[in-house]
């Protein structure tokens, strides 16, 4: 593992120092040792107004410490934790911080129940691993860090997500107007319902009101701030008309 892991993943590099050099006069910055910028002045130190703004930030570009643990698979858990901590040290704050992100990417505490591999996230709440969204485990048998096969990046998770709730609602709703949906409600009967504003709320929706729907009013309608405020069932012959 890096020796400077911690550095390239949480600490961005400096910038601005030409720009402080800048505003202060200089057309050149003296750096010291660690990159700090040396002033001139009494004492050795340089009056409050020259003083740049401080340059280094945290970041989060946790890729090398993905690729690291990608590049440790089928070894003991026990000896790749042991060569992070070597190189990342629990009393440095920032080092720890590195730390931290370790059970973002690896299901450590994970057991066997009737044969499927359990896996406990670092708040809590045991699920199966097949349900964890971590790309790595360790195998509660042999200890070794493997691969979870039902990893799925955060990209594909929300767009399948997406493609979900399309279909639930292609199933359940049809768009004809700006002010008129067809809906498949409770009872299985689809209906045509006409929308209006929310108003000042007193206006009852007759399809909640009827008890036709249990869904929040923004997911039923795909829309925010709208009600029914009339109803009513569609024949065969427009049932047809809609390929319903």
């Amino acid at each position: 593992m890096r020796k400077d892991m911690s550095k390239v993943i949480v600490e961005r590099p400096r910038v601005g120092h030409a720009a402080a050099g800048l505003r202060s006069g200089r057309t050149r910055v003296v750096e010291d040792d660690d990159g700090e910028p040396l002033r001139a002045g009494r004492g050795g130190r340089a009056p409050k107004r020259d003083k740049p703004q401080k340059t280094k930030r945290l970041n989060e570009n946790l890729a090398p410490l993905k690729r690291y643990l990608q590049s440790q698979l089928e070894r003991p858990w026990n000896k790749v934790y042991s060569e992070i901590s070597e190189n990342l040290k629990a009393t440095s704050t920032v080092q720890q911080h590195v730390r931290d992100h370790i059970e973002d990417f690896v299901a450590i505490k994970t057991r066997t129940r009737d044969g499927v591999v359990m896996a406990t996230p670092r708040w809590g709440g045991e699920r199966p691993l097949a349900e964890d969204h971590r790309r790595f485990y360790v195998h509660p048998r042999t200890g070794l860090l493997r691969e979870n096969p039902n990893y799925r990046g955060w990209t594909k998770r929300h767009r399948e997500k997406r493609e979900a709730e399309a279909r639930d609602r292609f199933a359940r709703l049809r768009e004809i107007d700006g002010k008129t949906q067809l809906h498949k409600l409770k009872d299985d009967i689809w209906w045509e319902v006409k929308l209006g504003r929310i108003g000042d709320g007193r206006e009852p929706d007759v399809v909640l009101a009827a008890g036709l729907s249990t869904l929040p009013p923004e997911i039923l309608y795909a829309r925010a701030c709208v009600r029914a405020r009339a109803k009513r069932m569609l024949n065969k012959a427009e049932k047809k008309k809609y390929g319903l």
